[in-house]
């Protein structure tokens, strides 16, 4: 195999996530490489040690904003760049990726960062590329699923369930941290978006909580709308007049803890002198209890992601159901929510950069959900190992 016929990725993170996706493109293809880029020296480091194949990793100590000539040159030179840096990079990295003609993704993460980037398919379709923002588990892969019977059925409802938990959940809550305290207070608390009889809708986060005791994770548990994992669903479901809302899972308890914590004050973002001792000196408390939620939550890496897309409609006038659940646990280097997140993102970096023969993607800027097939992602993570997909 000579250097052209190979596929460099352009990673932009060499954290968790970031070696995920990494990982996947890597083990999964024989014709790529990747090029991991990263302020940190001892993240590239670390990210070298958990390839397998690390004659194919390349390893770059770059800032990310402002872009800089060296990124941009990786970014002409790459099949396609795969942003896993903090979303508030997002909308800058598109930017320049679009003025470099590659094919950009990212994790999403911010809806007002995703409206920015989907306005580029202009200019998107005049560099004749696609980029694909909002990828990862969800919104990504759980609005792919729900998209499975789409050719056959007329959809009335979509219903997505999603949680990241440890398998040996310990205390009140049950829980233990697998990303940022601050996205997960983020879609905890912002409000959501729904879809109700053709019309979109603004709901509370945390709202509307259900039980659910028929997972593929044995046991009872709880679901509540949250914010983060929606991406376009209820926009473009509303506009088909479809039902559409996505909650968030988690043991039985879990969000009377939130809400109490919220109603007392505890996620304030202003700062208040009365949780000082040095009254010269304020605090913020959404800061002080994120700070200790992260020391009395930690991950012990032994994850779960435990997910369902549940659609209902009509096939030639008479009435169908479908479901698709999905369970992962944590395996040798990565945590189920690393795997469940990195993967996908990565078949989709795949599609962008034209390795899928029945994937083919036209120029432009939409989600994934809009242009992957669900068939063929469900069939790449089973190939990589994600076997707990089943479809009913």
């Amino acid at each position: 195999m000579s250097a052209s016929d190979t596929n460099r990725f352009l990673i932009i993170g060499a954290g968790r996530q970031g070696c995920a996706v990494a990982a996947f493109l890597l083990e999964q293809f024989d014709n790529t490489a990747i090029d991991f880029v990263d302020i940190s020296a001892d993240q590239l480091s670390q990210a070298v040690k958990l390839q397998k194949d690390v004659a194919r990793v390349a390893t770059h100590e770059l800032g990310v904003s402002p872009v800089g000539d060296a990124l941009k040159t990786l970014m002409a030179d790459a099949a396609c760049v795969v942003s896993c840096v903090p979303y508030r990079f997002n909308l800058e990295l598109t930017q320049e990726s679009v003025a470099a003609g590659t094919p950009f993704c990212d994790l999403g993460g911010n809806v007002g960062t995703v409206a920015a980037q989907l306005e580029l398919d202009a200019a998107c379709k005049s560099a004749n590329i696609a980029i694909a923002p909002d990828c990862g588990l969800a919104p990504g892969l759980l609005n792919i699923l729900a998209e499975y019977w789409s050719a056959d059925w007329d959809y009335k409802s979509v219903r997505l369930y999603c949680g990241g938990l440890p398998q040996n959940p310990k205390g009140v809550m049950n829980y233990a941290l697998t990303f940022n305290v601050c996205g997960l207070l983020n879609e905890y608390l912002d409000d959501c978006e729904v879809s109700r009889g053709g019309k979109l809708e603004v709901i509370s986060g945390m709202s509307e909580s259900e039980r659910l005791n028929d997972l593929a994770l044995p046991g009872e548990f709880e679901a509540f709308a949250t914010s983060g994992g929606t991406s376009r669903g209820a926009k473009d479901y509303a506009a088909k007049g479809v039902d559409y809302i996505y909650k968030t899972i988690r043991h039985p308890g879990h969000r009377d803890v939130i809400v109490a914590m919220w109603e007392m004050g505890f996620f304030d973002t202003k700062a208040s002198s009365h949780i000082s001792a040095n009254e010269s000196h304020e605090l913020v408390p959404w800061d002080v209890s994120g700070s200790i939620m992260e020391m009395n939550m930690p991950s012990d890496g032994q994850d779960l992601v435990v997910a369902r897309a549940a659609v209902e409609g009509t096939k030639d006038g008479a009435p169908v159901k479908g479901e698709i659940n999905l369970i992962d646990y944590a395996v040798d280097r990565f945590t189920a929510m690393e795997r469940t997140t990195g993967f996908p993102t990565a078949i989709v970096a795949a599609a962008l950069a034209g390795m899928y023969e029945k994937q083919p993607v036209e120029p432009g800027a939409r989600v994934p959900f809009q242009f992957m097939d669900p068939k063929l992602v469900i069939d790449e993570l089973i190939r990589s190992g994600i076997n707990g997909i089943s479809i009913r």
